[in-house]
């Protein structure tokens, strides 16, 4: 397969960008990438006209809420005036407060659906546990859909036991990581602690919800004596295969340490903007060497509008020039986020260059595109073009198109249309 008559964003810092450029794909893998002068087409070779868009790696999202893709419990938390720290476990508990199968089901099934349509062939995030719905569901529905999925269920001090009994001994594969996400950290007593130790030990990838570090460690040093990070060291729940979501409120030491165990810390600017506890801290993050990846949360799939928040808010809060706005949204979407997506599935992405895997997307805008200046980073001018005026014409995963102008292909129309009318027909 070849895609030629477009403009290359490589993510390549010895060739970013390259112009009127020929991409060619076999089994899965990238076997060339550079001018379409320099490529002798053979007669037998199957060719994509780019139009003269642009051809991108496809993303990795590294946090979207997929419970809460078709569901309007933000909403009504805005309605309810909720804001700060508690408004993340008020979305959670109303998640499961008014939840059926057939809602968790569609739920999934839509955010996939949004995430390809948005240009992401993967997806990390929470999902709603339901004794109704079999956690092999999720994989079944990698399977169908043709991508990967990192996804599993909240659990607190109160549910561990009947969240890890369903989850504990499912096996991850190829396309599949489940994981499990831990709520209200400061609240766990040392048997809930060593319960979500074994959990780690029997290769359960452990994600932290700790969305206000200051208020956790008040409430850790007033039941237990000891701040929050000393008492997940010291019962070995900090480990480098853990990940910590959001992060706010870190001190110095909480980074350093974080840092120094190579933990990934994935924010959603966006969601943090929602909920009225938004601090500009990502430069201050990667600052103390820590693996920041960024991901939608429960506002949406669009990874590239969530690149441009950074860029925004970037610039209103600290005055950042725009080299370093540009490393920011390099090392958050399109270094750490794949350094993550290859932990849990250890795939060679996010390069178009040979021998890494054929994951693309083909972005098409409604206006002519300018020429890219040279004068500004490459990054920064991608995410401002791609999230105002494009959309994704074409996905590829491993080689495969995935989706086709905005329709996805490992499913027929009639499957489209039923689960049309099965999402219309749900009580909300």
């Amino acid at each position: 397969m070849i895609v030629t008559n477009v403009l290359a964003f490589t993510n390549d810092l010895k060739n970013p960008l390259v112009d009127d450029a020929l991409i060619r794909f076999e089994n899965g893998e990238i076997t060339f990438v550079g001018p379409r002068r320099e490529y002798s087409i053979q007669e037998d070779e199957e060719i994509v006209d780019g139009e003269k868009g642009i051809l991108l790696p496809s993303i990795f999202n590294a946090h979207y809420s997929v419970y809460s893709s078709i569901s309007s419990y933000p909403l009504r938390l805005l309605k309810d005036a909720q804001t700060g720290r508690n408004f993340f476990g008020n979305l959670l508990e109303s998640g499961t407060s008014e939840v059926n199968s057939s809602l968790v089901r569609l739920s999934a099934e839509i955010a996939i659906l949004k995430s390809i349509r948005s240009g992401s062939v993967a997806i990390s995030g929470p999902v709603i546990d339901h004794p109704d719905i079999d956690p092999e569901f999720y994989r079944r529905l990698s399977q169908k859909y043709g991508v990967y999925l990192a996804v599993g269920p909240v659990l607190t001090d109160r549910t561990i036991d009947e969240v890890s009994a369903r989850w504990e001994n499912v096996s991850r594969d190829s396309s599949f990581c489940p994981i499990v996400y831990v709520s209200g950290l400061a609240t766990y007593g040392e048997e809930a602690l060593f319960k979500l130790r074994s959990l780690y030990e029997k290769g359960m990838n452990l994600n932290l919800f700790i969305f206000d570090m200051k208020q956790d460690n008040e409430i850790c040093l007033f039941r237990w004596g000891e701040s929050l990070v000393e008492r997940l060291l010291k019962n070995g729940i900090l480990v480098p295969e853990c990940g910590v979501i959001y992060g706010g409120n870190l001190s110095e030491t909480d980074m350093d340490i974080i840092s120094s165990r190579r933990i990934f810390v994935t924010k959603s600017l966006r969601s943090e903007m929602y909920a009225g506890t938004f601090k500009p801290n990502i430069a201050d993050l990667l600052g103390r060497g820590m693996q920041v990846c960024i991901g939608t949360g429960f506002v949406g799939s669009d990874m590239l509008g969530e690149a441009k928040e950074v860029l925004l808010t970037e610039r209103y809060q600290r005055n950042f020039e725009n080299s370093i706005i540009d490393y920011e949204i390099r090392k958050t979407l399109f270094d750490n986020n794949y350094k993550l997506f290859q932990r849990f599935f250890g795939k060679r992405t996010g390069v178009l260059k040979e021998g890494y895997s054929a994951d693309l997307i083909l972005s098409k805008s409604s206006l002519d595109l300018e020429k890219f200046d040279t004068r500004l980073p490459t990054t920064l001018q991608l995410i401002l073009k791609s999230s105002f005026d494009s959309s994704f014409e074409k996905v590829w995963n491993s080689g495969e198109l995935i989706m086709d102008k905005g329709v996805p292909q490992r499913i027929s129309r009639k499957e489209l249309r039923d689960l049309t009318k099965e999402l219309r027909s749900l009580e909300l």
